[in-house]
Parts: C-alpha cells; sequence; structure tokens
C-alpha cells in the first residue's frame, strides 16, 4: 500500500467513523420528535450555508456541467438515503435488511468488471469476500422477516449507493473544490426536503428545542456527520479505487456498534465480534496493491 492509498484508506475511515456514530444522535433525534425530513434538511442545510458563505465569490464560477453532475450525485444520494431508512424500517435490521443493503461491496466491484472489463486483483477479491462474508455472519441467529417491500426498499438503497459512490468518482472533476461538491449536492435535499418539513410544521411543534442534549445532536448532525464526514470522504475517494471505497464504508456499522457498546453497554457475541474482524480485515487488504481507477 503506498503512502496515497494509506492516507485515502485513513480519511474513509474517518468519514465511516462519523458515520457510524452518526446512528447514535440520529436514533435521539427521532426519539424527540424530529422527522426523518427534517433531520436530512439539518443534516445538509449545514454544508449548504458553510460553504456558500466560505465560497461565495467562487462558488457560481462553477461550469454548467460539473453543477448539473453534483445535482445528479446529490439527487441519487436523497433517494438511498430514503429508501435506506423506510426499508430498514420495515425489515428487521439485523437480517435480511443489513444483507440486502450492503450490496454495494458486490454491486460496485460488478460494474468495473462488466462496464470497464477491469480484472479484480487478488487483495480486492478477498475484501469483497471478507466483507460480505462478515454482513452475513451478522445475520445469523436474528429474527427470520418474510419478504416483503421493504426488502425491495433496501436493495434499492444499496443500488443508489453503489450509484452514488461510482458517480462521484467517475463524473465529478479530481481538481473541483469539496466544498464546492457538497453546496451543491445538498440543493437537492434542501429543495425536496422544505416543503415536507413545512407541511409538517405542526408535528415539529412538539420539539423541545431548548433541550440542550437535543442541540448537541443536531450540531453534530449538521456539522459532523453532514460537513466535516463528506469532507472526508470525497478527499478520501480521490486517493482510492471505487471498490475499496465501498469496502471501507462497510467499516460503518462497527463504529455503530463500538459506540453503543461504550454508551449502553451493549454485549458483544462470539459470532458478532467475528463478524466484525472480517469487515476490518477487508478495510485493510483492499487497497493493498490496489490502483486508483482511472
Amino acid at each position: 500500500m503506498n503512502s496515497k492509498s494509506l492516507l485515502g484508506t485513513f480519511l474513509l475511515l474517518g468519514a465511516s467513523f462519523i458515520w457510524g456514530i452518526a446512528y447514535i444522535p440520529t436514533r435521539y433525534l427521532g426519539a424527540n420528535n424530529v422527522s426523518v425530513f427534517l433531520e436530512l434538511l439539518i443534516r445538509y442545510s449545514f454544508p449548504f450555508v458553510i460553504f456558500g458563505i466560505i465560497y461565495f465569490q467562487t462558488i457560481f464560477k462553477t461550469p454548467f456541467n460539473v453543477i448539473k453532475n453534483c445535482l445528479i450525485t446529490g439527487s441519487v444520494l436523497f433517494f438511498a438515503i430514503i429508501c435506506s431508512i423506510y426499508g430498514l424500517r420495515m425489515v428487521q435490521y439485523g437480517s435480511i435488511g443489513l444483507l440486502v443493503l450492503s450490496l454495494n461491496v458486490i454491486f460496485v466491484p460488478l460494474y468495473f468488471v462488466i462496464h470497464y472489463k477491469q480484472k479484480l486483483s487478488k487483495n480486492l477479491i478477498i475484501g469483497i469476500v471478507l466483507s460480505f462474508t462478515g454482513t452475513i455472519i451478522l445475520t445469523i441467529g436474528t429474527s427470520k422477516t418474510p419478504l416483503n417491500i421493504g426488502v425491495v426498499i433496501c436493495l434499492f438503497a444499496g443500488i443508489g449507493y453503489t450509484a452514488y459512490i461510482i458517480l462521484c468518482s467517475r463524473i465529478l472533476p479530481t481538481d473541483l473544490n469539496p466544498g464546492i461538491v457538497q453546496f451543491y449536492q445538498s440543493i437537492p435535499f434542501m429543495i425536496l426536503c422544505i416543503p415536507i418539513v413545512l407541511f409538517q410544521s405542526t408535528a415539529s411543534t412538539a420539539i423541545n428545542w431548548s433541550n440542550p442534549t437535543l442541540i448537541q445532536a443536531v450540531l453534530f448532525i449538521g456539522l459532523g456527520a453532514g460537513t466535516i464526514g463528506y469532507q472526508l470522504f470525497f478527499y478520501g475517494q480521490r486517493l482510492s479505487h471505487p471498490i475499496v471505497t465501498a469496502l471501507i464504508l462497510a467499516s460503518q456499522t462497527i463504529f455503530s456498534t463500538i459506540a453503543d457498546v461504550l454508551l449502553f453497554k451493549i454485549e458483544l457475541s462470539i459470532i458478532q465480534i467475528l463478524a466484525y474482524i472480517c469487515i476490518i480485515a477487508a478495510v485493510f487488504i483492499a487497497p493493498l496493491e490496489t490502483k486508483k481507477a482511472n
């Protein structure tokens, strides 16, 4: 693994860490009457405002084709997130929902094999097998959920995340400022979430905005998950192959579990520990001798 690949791996791990532990404040927001669309508006309005101010003088000089591509990737991301949230609500998270949602670790490699006739390195193949095996192990012993529309929605989410990773690596120029990328990718969230949040304004009146813990959760979601996490993702993906990106992002489930263990004293089974070892091993094996996609 060269220095750039190593840096890319740790940047993507940083994004995965932030997004993984963000599940805790996200659950807290949901328990305090913050709707899904209001949470998304909070998460993506922060980078929209922050980078809109920082790059105000240059942001509107961005070529139209680049703006269009950013809006496309932002819309794909919105679709994937909404599908994952509502799909997982309909199925047991620890069983088939998680498995289907994690299919992007297979879909991304398939895209490069089929579309670009790319031959996968031995390390990539081992990483893919380890990561998906770890996810399969996590489903062992969990409650069995009959196939329903939730499974299909989770499949759409997996396809959406696959498309997002590929599009970000293919249609956005590598010299484009990640802050400007985030500004334009946030626009579809603003356009789609604001009308729904306004429509749900009656329900939002039950939110206790004077709660300091709620404010802390909002700041972490907006500044941490919504802003810093994506900056780490964009910089890390520039230095990594998209297949490696998909494998590293699968480690989010490890960080969310670690946070649950530390904060809520949840005990892990030997099966869970084995699964997480497989996933984290994939993170460090896959980038070895793997060149960034052209």
